[in-house]
């Protein structure tokens, strides 16, 4: 063979396995997935949670989405974005699940299925032609798993498109017996969960998306029901009985899980006062380890705002101010799944709380967020004007303080060394049966988990930590690094008018200081060169 015969056929041999390696690398790909994530907390790859959801489907789960194209801002990229991520998950989930896309358009067929299955329209407002016109427009999914079915109506929130996702298939997988029950407490002063408003109401249903929610009024005869997983005690006002306290003893010796949020002072601002409370769960919490102090705290450069009623003339409006009552905390213990993915947290009208230095054997104290080191914290606070809390106090201690604590493990009755109270007798029954038999006194419990917070407005202020709550106190922590992934921006760190002085002044100086010294070095090196110069002839 001469050379230009082999030179060609080298080159079509070449070609060949170029083509050939092309083919076999679609056919791979076809059936895997990956994808170069660098971002912080890898926030465009799917957790390994939803890995393992998706690979352990065990029939195949059908999703039907309907997404309008060639959308506008800010919805242009949504469709593409859903399609992406949904094959993903197709590509984890071992052939077991099938996706339709499709563009109803004015299809009358297609939009008779997606209302069907619940699924409604958005409007956008679309400018053409210098003329303004409202468009409908579907982003919305149906997931089909048996005779189960999901429904995601909007999927317009990006940055939580994952966990929408991925909490609609956990709640397909989840058979209706095992939902686990979440109770609350209420008659003692605490918001109304039954009729939640503002906040509340969104963060309620949600939980009821995946928990059995029950309203408990304690003090009655019976325990709390064998049923209930975990318990939220939510601001209580008002003293609980000896026999409240004992029914929540008892569940948490059982093994039931808790979060117990105080609140020692209330604002009252018609006349600018702060109103102290008391729930008499204090002396219950520092038997096991945490003692909840009668102090309040106040941060005057880490805070949240809040708006205050003021008049001009004959016309009342509300002005927004950075409170100092509101701390926020970003000193959070990161290697915690509850507070590991959330930027800070406010603490709204917050008492600090301390774990004890010796704790039962067994129990382990952790503390979950602290306010900053210019935080501080006075025992009795008279006013909440802001205009007065702007100067450091006399009595006032400084920061920085835990404001939110967990145990996890074993304690110890509240009740060891006392008998059982008797039943309060205007307090219901705790369950239906007329003459509930009393239970033994247990005095050494099982594991469980206990959150305790210094703040009652704190629940409202922090919906996707709540979330992630009552998913850890009932041992379901699948989903919760999944929400904690919203591709928000990192807030920055307030800064106190010295150091915003010094930046000031640096960004000032910098440059033409900078410049004086290159040029002072050029010149020098000049005259060295000429020196040298000099020298050598």
């Amino acid at each position: 063979m001469t050379p230009r015969l082999n030179l060609l056929a080298n080159t079509w041999l070449q070609l060949g396995l170029v083509m050939l390696i092309v083919v076999l690398a679609n056919l791979w790909s076809s059936g895997h997935f990956a994808r170069l994530d660098v971002t912080q907390d890898r926030l465009h790859s799917l957790d390994e949670s939803s890995k393992r959801l998706v690979a352990s489907l065990d029939r195949p789960i059908v999703v039907k989405a309907w997404l309008s194209k060639g959308l506008s801002a800010p919805y242009n990229n949504h469709a593409q974005i859903i399609r992406d991520k949904l094959d993903e998950l197709e590509a984890y989930s071992g052939g077991r699940m099938q996706i339709t896309v499709v563009d109803p358009g004015t299809d009358p067929v297609l939009l008779a299925e997606a209302q069907k299955y619940g699924l409604t329209p958005l409007e956008q407002k679309v400018t053409e032609s210098n003329r303004a016109e409202l468009r409908r427009i579907w982003l919305g999914a149906v997931l089909l798993y048996g005779d189960k079915q999901e429904v995601l109506p909007a999927l317009t929130d990006l940055s939580s498109l994952e966990y929408e996702l991925a909490s609609a298939i956990h709640r397909l997988k989840q058979k209706p017996k095992d939902a686990p029950v979440l109770a609350w407490t209420m008659g003692n002063g605490e918001p109304d969960l039954v009729k939640p408003e503002g906040p509340l109401r969104g963060m309620m249903e949600q939980l009821a998306r995946k928990f059995v929610l029950q309203p408990l009024v304690l003090g009655g005869a019976g325990s709390i029901p064998e049923e209930v997983d975990a318990l939220l005690v939510i601001g209580p006002q008002k003293p609980f009985s000896d026999r409240a306290l004992y029914q929540i003893d008892q569940f948490l010796m059982r093994g039931g899980a808790a979060a117990i949020f105080v609140t020692h002072t209330r604002p009252d601002l018609r006349n600018m006062r702060a109103t102290r409370t008391s729930s008499g769960i204090e002396p219950l919490l520092g038997h096991y380890g945490v003692q909840a102090n009668r102090d309040i705290v106040l941060d005057r450069v880490e805070n949240g705002v809040m708006g205050f009623p003021t008049r001009v003339g004959t016309k009342q409006s509300v002005r927004e101010v950075n409170y100092a009552l509101i701390p926020k905390a970003t000193d959070l213990s990161r290697r915690n799944v509850l507070v590991s993915g959330l930027d800070g947290m406010l603490f709204p009208f917050t008492s600090s709380v301390q774990i004890a230095d010796a704790l039962n054997p067994g129990l382990e104290g952790e503390v979950l967020a602290r306010t900053s080191a210019s935080s501080g914290a006075v025992q009795d606070l008279k006013t909440i004007d802001p205009t007065q809390l702007s100067v450091v106090l006399s009595s006032e201690k400084r920061g920085p303080f835990p404001v939110l604590v967990a145990l996890k493990g074993p304690l110890r009755s509240f009740f060891e060394t006392r008998p059982a109270p008797p039943p309060d007798p205007d307090a219901p029954l705790m369950t239906d049966n007329e003459a509930p038999e009393e239970q033994p006194l247990v005095i050494e419990g099982a594991p469980t988990r206990l959150v305790v917070g210094g703040s009652a407005d704190f629940v409202a202020n922090n919906l996707a930590f709540m979330l992630n709550l009552c998913d850890w106190l009932v041992q379901d922590e699948s989903l919760i690094g999944i929400r904690s992934k919203t591709a928000t921006l990192p807030t920055l760190a307030s800064t106190t008018p010295a150091e915003q002085a010094g930046w000031k002044a640096f960004n000032l100086l910098a440059g033409p200081l900078a410049l004086l010294a290159f040029g002072a070095g050029r010149q020098v090196w000049f005259r060295r060169r000429a020196r040298r110069s000099g020298a050598a002839s």
